[in-house]
């Protein structure tokens, strides 16, 4: 599960990060990450499910993007 911090910076950068999403996770569609924005947990369940991907790889891929992005 994220922590509460990589929540709030999900959220908070979730239009920067989203064609990041889109480009790290193929198969994602608009609508998968729109849920995301909301609900980080939600959206990270959805990309594991659809990539076939651990959820702790997807978590860490997820914060790395938090983590690097520019606001």
């Amino acid at each position: 599960m994220l922590d509460q911090q990589t929540r709030q910076q999900l959220q908070s950068k979730f239009q920067e990060i989203k064609p990041q999403l889109k480009g790290q996770f193929s198969g994602l569609t608009d609508q998968d990450l729109d849920v995301g924005r909301s609900d980080p947990d939600t959206l990270i369940d959805t990309i594991s499910r659809k990539t076939g991907q651990n959820r702790e790889v997807v978590e860490q891929t997820v914060r790395k993007l938090v983590t690097t992005s520019t606001y």
